[in-house]
């Protein structure tokens, strides 16, 4: 990998970080196809970029994740640290078995076997924020409560299991957490927010497996450095925007849009 090359995937993992399109499955579909690098690295690569997103979310969310540790560590848990912890228990006992399981059978598949899975899971998301975008406008339609104004012990386990899943390249963290606590009831505002704040947790424990195996690699360190922080200094430049932009676009069109032509490189490649 070229240093111009760490710096654009940097840059495409600062965008897509904030926006429920999976930023592993399009840092992984950049490295596979247009980088060559093999998918047990680019899987790697994808995780290992996520400390840059979250030093900006670390810092954007500084006071707020200060005063929720400073309350678990009391116990004085109110409804945030209560979400927190359940959701990131079970995001946990979902993820970790994915993760391994993933790392393990993935350096036995070749790049059109990944495109073939990247573009499923992003069909799937696709769907999911189709559902979670409808859902709303169905519950008024039959005259049900529209919104939560709290959110419970279940809700926290649900969001928990969705982001889990999410450790699979194409399942966008996001997009599941969101979209899930949409599907629960609860409002737009408090689910982006709950999502953004339960991400802290994962990627820590995503980075704490990771860190050891990339610190083992005979690539020059400065490459991955390169991406961490051209994906900081993008995350800390485009967060507001994205947010903004998320609520005027409709990404399940472009997660679909982009797993078929994920699914079609994969049988192309495996044709020819």
């Amino acid at each position: 990998m070229e240093y111009y090359q760490a710096v654009f995937i940097g840059i495409l993992q600062g965008i897509t970080e904030w926006l429920p399109i999976s930023s592993s499955g399009q840092v992984m579909l950049s490295l596979i196809n247009f980088i060559k690098i093999s998918p047990e690295d680019a899987y790697s690569y994808s995780l290992i970029l996520h400390l840059g997103t979250l030093m900006a979310l670390l810092f954007k969310f500084r006071y707020d994740l200060g005063k929720i540790m400073f309350k678990l560590l009391l116990f004085r848990w109110d409804e945030e640290e209560k979400f927190l912890f359940y959701s990131t228990l079970f995001t946990g006992l979902i993820g970790l078995p994915l993760y391994k399981g993933f790392k393990s059978i993935v350096s036995s598949f070749n790049p059109e076997a990944v495109n073939g899975i990247i573009g499923i899971a992003l069909i799937l998301t696709g769907i999911m924020l189709k559902k979670s975008q409808e859902a709303p406008l169905e519950r008024f339609e039959k005259g049900l409560k529209k919104e939560k104004d709290e959110v419970t012990i279940v809700d926290a386990i649900i969001a928990g299991i969705a982001q889990g899943v999410a450790v699979i390249p194409g399942i966008s963290r996001s997009g599941m957490t969101i979209g899930s606590l949409l599907l629960l009831g609860i409002k737009q505002e408090k689910a982006v927010r709950l999502s953004f704040l339960m991400a802290a947790p994962a990627i820590i424990g995503a980075l704490f497996l990771e860190l050891p195996e990339a610190s083992r690699t005979s690539e020059p360190l400065s490459l991955p450095l390169t991406s961490i922080l051209s994906a900081f200094i993008v995350s800390l430049l485009m967060l507001e925007l994205m947010m903004k932009l998320a609520k005027r676009l409709n990404f399940s069109r472009f997660c679909i849009f982009f797993g078929f032509i994920a699914l079609i490189a994969s049988l192309v490649g495996v044709l020819t």
